[in-house]
C-alpha cells in the first residue's frame, strides 16, 4: 500500500489477532486455555449442540400449534408456533419428547439430525385415566404409534412423573409461590424477566439469579433477557425450578429470513447474493436517513454522500457503475412499492442561483426507526424478478409489523449538535501573507498590462484578519422524537408510529425538518382470507443553499474572500469586495436569499390474500407513491449585487409526482417429503405522472416582500406534464431437496413506454443453484463446520433510467416566428431505442464455523452492460445536436467479502463485522465512429475503451520551470510544453477505488454496550477543483491557499509552486497537479449505551430504559486536502457515470454529537 496510514485503523479495529494466535483453530480436539475465546464444548463432539427444527402435525397433516417439545433429561424445551413449527438446540444424541393435549405422548431420537417432522396420534379413549395412573407411578409405560418423516415406528417409552399436564381450572391448579435460580454456563444472571405465559404476572432475578413468582401448578414460566434465548418451562406441580439459559445464536441456518422480492426465503435455502441489515443494526444508531444504514455495512454496495447538508443526497452503487448517461441508482422498493427516485427535487436552474443546488435524498421522507430490515439484491438471480429496472441492484425496505399480544410502546429521542470538523478546514493565507502575495500578483499583472494598477483595497485594513470559514460555519442543533406502538389480537395486529426530526446545518439556513406518521395493519379475517395495509405520511422541509461551483455560492466565495475585508462594515451592513464586484459577501448569501422546498409524501399500499389450500395463495395489492413539492425562491433586490440590476428574482414551483402500481401473484408452496417447491407467478402494472407549474417574476420593491405577486415583471410562466408506464409478467420457481440441493429460476417480461415501439418489450431470465455441503454426511461429522454452501448464478437485467421521452421525436414550444407562436424540433427520436442490458455471473460461498461463531461470505461477480444509452452527435444542418442510441459496453468485475465473528462471549461480548469489495470498472466499447466521450469541468472526465469510466483526462505536470516560474507540462514526445494542445492530454487519475468497505465492532459488558463503526476506501483519486481555484485563482482579489507562501519568486528558485500568472491560464490547466489521493478511513459512528437493570425498570413500571451517547463522523484519516474525501460531485445536478470523482465546493460532512434515550413500556 502507498500509505501505511490506512492499515493502522484496520489493525486497531480488527479482532482477528484474537484468533490467529490460538492453536485451537488447528485442531478440533485441542483444549483451549482461554474459555472466553471458544468454549471446550465447541471442539468436543460429545458436548456440542446442534439446532433442530421441524414441525408437529396430526394425522390429517394439520399443524399442531402449542405442542410442547422438550429434551429428555434436560430443562430445554420450546412450544410449536401457529404453523406447528419449532426450533431448539440440543445434543446430537438427545431424545425429543412431544406432548400435546388430547394426543399421545411421543419420543423421537435426534440421531444428529437437524430436521425432524412428527405426526402425533390422537390419544386412546381411556388415555386420561392411563395418564392419571402414570402420574402416580413412575415406572409406568405408555405405547403409541407415530409417523416420523416417512417412517412409521412403534415406540415404547417410560413416562416420568413430570410429564406436562395442561389445565385451566384453578381448582385443579392451585396457585403457589415458585422459586428458583437462573444461570448460564458462567454463573447466575441478574435482570432476567420471569413471567407466566399468557398472564400479566412477572418477576425479575436478583444479583444471585434468584426469583420468586406466584403461579398455578399447570402454568408455564417464560424466562427472557437480552443476549439469551427465550426459554419456557412447564411447572408440572413443582415449586422450585433452576434454569440454565443459553446465549442467543443467530445461525444462518435456523433463524435468518430475508426478503427477496414478492416474498421471503430462509437464508439457508438462498442460492443468490443478498446483503441484509436488520432492525438491531438500525435501532442503536442515530440515522437521519435510511441509506446511511447501508453505508459501510454491505459488501459490494458503495454508498457515498454527495453532500453533507441535512437531507442531502447520497450515491449508492451496487457492484459498480453500469452506464455513461443513464442513472446507475438502484431500484428502491418500500413494502412492495417501487418508489419514485427520479423526480427532479433539485429545483432546476431557477432555484439554485445559476449553479448546482444541494441534492435531496429521495428516501429522506422515511423514518429509519420504522424499518424492520433492508435487503440489497446484488446478483442477477435475486434482482431479475424486477427485470427492466434491476441492472443497478434492488434495495428492499421492509417496515415493522405488529405482533399478537400485549401492546408495546417505544419512545426514542435524542438531542445534540453538529459542527464543522476544525481539522478539515482549508488553511488559507492570513492578511499579511495575502497582501504580500498580491504585491507579486500585481507585479506580474502590470508586466502583461502596464495600464493596470493595484487597487487600494488590496493593501487596506492590515489589522483585519477575517476567518471567513469560521464566519460561515456554526454549531447547529439536532433532535429527534419518536413514539411507536404495536400489538394486537390473534387476528389483527398493528404497528403505528409518529416521529419528528430536525437536523440543523453547519452552514446558516440549511436546515432539514421531517414529521412522519405510519400505520401498518394486518388482519386475518378467517382461515382463508387475510388483509394488510401500510400507510406512511411525511412532511419534509429543506432550507437549501447554493453548493458547488458558482461565483455567488457561499462555500467557495467564503473560502476565497479577502481576509482584510470584515463581515460587516462600520454601519453594521454587509461589507463587500470592491475589487471583484461579482464576489458576494458569503454571509449575505447565506442569510438573505430564500430557497425552500416543502414536500408532502404519501406511501400507501393495501393487499388481500386468499388461501385456497395451505399450499396455494392468491395475493393482490395496490400501492401508490404521491409527492407534492412546493418550492419557493427569492433573491432580494438589495444586498446581493449580482441580482440588483433585475430588482431581485422570485419564483414558485409546484410539483405533483404520482405513482400507482397494481400487482397480483399466485404462490404455490409445498413440502413433498424431502422435496420443497415454491413457485410464484404474477403480473404488475405501474404508471407515473409528473406535473410542474412554474412562475417567476423580477423587479421586487423590497427585501421584506417575498411573495411572487410583488414582482413587477413576469419573466417566466409555464407548466407541463410527464408520464411513463410499465407492464410486467413474472415467475419464479424455488426448489430444494432436504435443504441440501437448491435451484432457483426467474423469468420476467417488461414493456416500458420509455422505449421505441419496436423494442418496447424485453424478457429477463436468471438461474441460480446452491449446494449445502454442511448437510452432507462427510461434513456433518466435522464439528468445526456449522454451515457450508456453494452458490452460482447467472441472469440478465435491464436499465430504463433515462428520460421519459428519449425514444420520441419532440418539438419545443414557446417560440415565435413573424409574430406568430410556433414550435421547433428539439429531439430526434429512435423507434428502436431499448434497454441497457446487463448480464451478470456470480459464484459464491457461505461458511459458518464453530456454531457460527465465524460467518464468512465471499462472491466473485462479472457484469457486462451492453446497448449503452448514449447521445451520438449528428449533422448540425439537421437542426439537432445529437440523438440517443444503443451502443457500447461497460464491464464491472470483482470480489466481495463479508465476515462476522463473535470473538468473546459470556459477561463480556465482542462481535465484529467486516466487509470489503474489490471492483474493477472498464469501458469495453463505444459507438462506431466515437473514440471518446468527454464531460465535466474542462472536459475532465473521459469515457474511452479500455479505461475506467470517468477517468481523469488532462495534462501531466513536469514541474515549475526554475527560470520562468511557470509550470512545464509533458508533451506527446515527453518534452516540456504548454497546455495548449489537446493532443498532449493524457490519463491523469482514476476516481474508482481499488477497494472499499466497512468494519463494525460491538462490545457488551453486562448492561453496557459500546460500538465503533469504521468506513474505508482505498486507491480512488479526487480532482480537487476547490484546490485548483485556490492555487490558481484568476480573480484579482482572491485569497489563496497557504501553499503560495512557498511560491517561485526569482530565477533559480526550486519549488513546486509557480509564480502568480494573472495574464495566463497555463498554470491553472486541468492537470495532475490538482489530482489527490482520496483514500480514507472514517470513524463513522461511536456509540456508548447503558441499559438499566430490569429490577430497576420494573419499579419504574417500564420494560426497558437505555441511555446512550454517540459521535458521528468522529474522525477521518486521509491525505486529501478538501473538506471531505467522500464527495461525489454531480455538477449541475447530473447523475451520470461519466461525471464523477471531483470536489466542486461541496457541503462538508459535519461531526455530530448526540445523547438519547430508548424507552419501552
Amino acid at each position: 500500500m502507498k500509505h501505511i496510514l490506512y492499515a493502522i485503523p484496520l489493525l486497531l479495529f480488527s479482532p482477528y489477532w484474537a484468533f490467529t494466535s490460538n492453536d485451537a483453530l488447528l485442531s478440533s480436539k485441542k483444549k483451549i486455555d482461554n474459555p472466553n475465546l471458544f468454549s471446550e464444548a465447541v471442539f468436543n463432539l460429545q458436548d456440542s449442540m446442534i439446532t433442530v427444527q421441524g414441525s408437529v402435525k396430526d394425522e390429517r397433516n394439520q399443524a399442531l400449534p402449542g405442542s410442547i417439545v422438550s429434551v429428555k433429561g434436560e430443562t430445554i424445551n420450546t412450544v410449536s408456533d401457529e404453523q406447528g413449527l419449532f426450533t431448539l438446540e440440543t445434543k446430537p444424541d438427545a431424545t425429543l419428547i412431544f406432548n400435546k393435549t388430547d394426543f399421545a405422548r411421543h419420543e423421537e431420537p435426534v440421531n444428529n439430525r437437524s430436521e425432524i417432522h412428527v405426526i402425533l396420534k390422537i390419544a386412546e379413549a381411556d388415555s386420561s385415566a392411563a395418564m392419571d395412573s402414570v402420574s402416580r407411578t413412575a415406572d409406568a409405560t405408555v405405547t403409541d404409534t407415530t409417523v416420523t418423516d416417512t417412517t412409521t415406528a412403534q415406540l415404547t417409552s417410560p413416562v416420568s412423573p413430570t410429564t406436562p399436564m395442561t389445565s385451566t381450572d384453578s381448582t385443579a391448579n392451585p396457585q403457589n409461590v415458585v422459586q428458583g435460580t437462573v444461570s448460564d454456563k458462567n454463573g447466575p444472571i441478574a435482570g432476567v424477566t420471569v413471567s407466566v405465559k399468557g398472564q400479566p404476572t412477572s418477576a425479575a432475578t436478583d444479583e444471585q439469579g434468584r426469583f420468586s413468582i406466584p403461579a398455578n401448578t399447570g402454568d408455564i414460566l417464560v424466562f427472557s433477557v437480552v443476549g439469551y434465548k427465550e426459554y419456557e418451562e412447564p411447572l408440572n406441580n413443582r415449586e422450585k425450578i433452576d434454569v440454565l439459559l443459553r446465549e442467543e445464536s443467530k445461525t444462518i441456518e435456523s433463524v435468518q429470513v430475508v426478503a427477496v422480492g414478492y416474498g421471503t426465503m430462509e437464508r439457508a435455502t438462498l442460492a443468490s447474493s443478498v446483503s441484509s441489515i436488520g432492525a438491531d443494526e438500525i435501532e442503536n444508531e442515530v440515522l437521519p436517513s435510511i441509506p446511511q444504514a447501508i453505508q459501510g455495512k454491505a459488501g459490494g454496495v458503495h454508498v457515498t454522500q454527495k453532500s453533507g447538508s441535512p437531507g442531502g443526497g447520497l450515491n449508492i452503487r451496487v457492484r459498480g457503475t453500469t452506464s455513461i448517461n443513464a442513472s446507475s441508482d438502484p431500484l428502491y422498493v418500500v413494502d412492495g412499492i417501487p418508489v419514485n427516485s427520479t423526480t427532479n427535487f433539485t429545483g432546476g436552474s431557477d432555484f439554485n442561483f445559476g449553479g448546482g443546488t444541494q441534492g435531496i435524498n429521495v428516501l429522506s421522507s422515511l423514518n429509519p426507526s420504522d424499518v424492520q430490515s433492508i435487503e440489497v439484491l446484488k446478483d442477477a438471480a435475486s434482482s431479475s424478478i424486477y427485470g427492466a429496472r434491476a441492472a443497478n441492484g434492488v434495495v428492499l425496505i421492509t417496515t415493522k409489523k405488529g405482533e399478537a399480544g400485549t401492546s408495546n410502546f417505544h419512545f426514542n429521542m435524542y438531542e445534540g449538535y453538529s459542527e464543522m470538523p476544525s481539522e478539515r478546514k482549508y488553511e488559507m493565507m492570513n492578511t499579511a501573507q495575502y497582501q504580500d502575495y498580491m504585491r507579486d500578483y500585481y507585479f506580474f499583472r502590470e508586466q502583461d498590462d502596464p495600464t493596470s494598477t493595484m487597487p487600494g483595497q488590496i493593501l487596506a485594513n492590515p489589522d483585519i484578519n477575517t476567518d471567513w470559514q469560521d464566519a460561515m460555519f456554526r454549531k447547529a442543533g439536532t433532535r429527534s422524537y419518536e413514539l411507536s406502538a404495536s400489538g394486537g389480537s390473534e387476528n389483527t395486529q398493528y404497528y403505528t408510529s409518529l416521529g419528528y426530526m430536525r437536523q440543523g446545518g453547519i452552514m446558516l439556513n440549511s436546515d432539514f425538518n421531517r414529521i412522519s406518521g405510519r400505520i401498518n395493519l394486518n388482519h386475518q379475517h378467517n382461515e382463508k382470507l387475510r388483509f394488510a395495509t401500510a400507510i406512511n405520511v411525511t412532511r419534509a422541509e429543506n432550507d437549501r443553499i447554493q453548493e458547488e461551483n458558482s461565483k455567488e455560492g457561499p462555500t467557495k466565495t467564503g473560502i476565497f474572500s479577502p481576509p482584510n475585508i470584515p463581515v460587516y462594515d462600520n454601519n453594521g451592513d454587509y461589507a463587500y469586495d470592491q475589487v471583484s464586484l461579482s464576489r458576494e459577501n458569503p454571509i449575505a448569501m447565506l442569510n438573505l436569499p430564500v430557497n425552500n422546498a416543502q414536500t408532502w409524501r404519501v406511501l400507501a399500499n393495501a393487499s388481500a390474500e386468499y388461501q385456497f389450500v395451505p399450499s396455494l395463495t392468491l395475493k393482490t395489492s395496490f400501492g401508490t407513491d404521491i409527492s407534492f413539492i412546493d418550492e419557493t425562491f427569492f433573491m432580494p433586490p438589495n444586498g446581493i449585487r449580482s441580482f440588483a440590476s433585475q430588482g431581485g428574482i422570485g419564483a414558485r414551483r409546484n410539483t405533483r409526482d404520482q405513482l400507482w402500481i397494481n400487482e397480483t401473484t399466485l404462490t404455490f408452496d409445498k413440502l413433498f417429503g424431502d422435496h420443497q417447491l415454491n413457485a410464484l407467478g404474477g403480473f404488475s402494472v405501474q404508471e407515473s405522472r409528473l406535473e410542474f407549474v412554474h412562475g417567476q417574476r423580477s423587479n421586487f420593491p423590497s427585501n421584506d416582500i417575498e411573495h411572487i405577486n410583488a414582482g413587477g415583471v413576469i419573466t417566466r410562466a409555464d407548466a407541463y406534464p410527464e408520464e411513463w408506464a410499465i407492464a410486467s409478467a413474472f415467475t419464479r420457481v424455488n426448489y430444494n431437496y432436504k435443504k441440501k440441493y437448491i435451484l432457483t429460476a426467474n423469468l420476467r417480461t417488461d414493456g416500458s413506454s420509455r422505449f421505441g415501439r419496436d423494442n418496447r418489450w424485453a424478457t429477463f431470465p436468471s438461474l441460480a443453484a446452491a449446494w449445502r455441503l454442511s448437510e452432507e454426511d462427510f461434513i456433518q461429522n466435522l464439528p468445526v463446520i456449522s454451515d457450508l454452501k456453494l452458490r452460482a448464478s447467472w441472469g440478465i437485467t435491464g436499465n430504463q433510467n433515462i428520460g421519459n421521452y428519449a425514444s420520441y421525436s419532440l418539438y419545443a414550444g414557446g417560440n415565435n416566428y413573424l409574430g406568430m407562436p410556433g414550435f421547433i424540433p428539439s429531439v430526434l427520436g429512435d423507434r428502436n431505442l431499448k434497454w441497457e442490458t446487463t448480464a451478470q455471473t456470480d459464484v459464491g460461498i457461505d461458511v459458518g464455523l464453530f456454531d457460527d461463531r465465524i460467518i464468512f461470505l465471499a462472491d466473485y461477480y462479472h457484469k457486462k452492460t451492453s446497448d449503452l444509452l448514449i447521445g451520438v452527435p449528428i449533422l448540425t444542418n439537421s437542426g439537432y445536436i445529437n440523438r440517443f442510441t444503443n451502443s457500447g459496453d461497460i464491464e464491472n468485475k470483482g470480489f466481495e467479502f463479508e465476515l462476522t465473528t463473535r470473538n468473546l462471549v459470556g459477561d463480556f461480548k465482542w462481535t465484529t463485522s467486516l466487509n470489503m469489495t474489490f471492483n474493477r470498472n472498464k469501458v469495453l466499447a463505444l459507438p462506431d465512429g466515437v473514440d471518446q466521450i468527454l464531460g465535466g469541468v474542462g472536459n475532465l472526465n473521459i469515457a474511452m475503451a479500455g479505461l475506467p469510466l470517468g477517468s481523469f483526462y488532462g495534462w501531466k505536470m513536469i514541474g515549475v520551470n526554475p527560470q520562468t516560474g511557470m509550470i512545464d507540462y509533458m508533451g506527446q514526445d515527453g518534452q516540456p510544453t504548454t497546455p495548449t494542445s489537446d493532443q498532449d492530454r493524457q490519463i491523469i487519475g482514476n476516481p474508482h477505488p481499488d477497494f472499499f468497505g466497512g468494519i463494525t465492532n460491538t462490545f457488551q459488558y453486562k448492561n453496557f454496550d459500546f460500538s465503533v463503526m469504521g468506513q474505508f476506501s482505498y486507491g480512488n483519486e479526487m480532482f480537487n477543483y476547490t484546490l485548483a481555484s485556490g492555487l490558481e485563482g484568476y480573480n484579482a482579489s482572491s485569497n489563496a491557499f497557504i501553499d503560495w507562501v512557498d511560491r517561485w519568486r526569482q530565477p533559480g528558485d526550486i519549488t513546486d509552486m509557480p509564480r502568480p500568472s494573472p495574464g495566463s491560464f497555463d498554470n491553472g490547466a486541468i492537470s495532475d497537479r490538482f489530482v489527490q489521493d482520496g483514500s480514507f478511513f472514517r470513524i463513522r459512528n461511536i456509540t456508548l449505551g447503558y441499559t438499566l437493570p430490569q429490577a430497576v425498570t420494573e419499579r419504574m413500571k417500564v420494560d426497558r430504559l437505555r441511555a446512550y451517547v454517540t459521535v458521528q463522523n468522529a474522525y477521518v484519516f486521509t491525505k486529501y486536502r478538501g473538506f471531505d474525501p467522500e464527495v461525489s460531485s454531480s455538477h449541475g445536478g447530473a447523475n451520470t457515470g461519466l461525471i464523477y470523482g471531483y470536489d466542486y465546493g461541496s457541503y462538508p460532512q459535519p461531526r455530530i454529537f448526540t445523547a438519547g434515550v430508548n424507552l419501552s413500556f
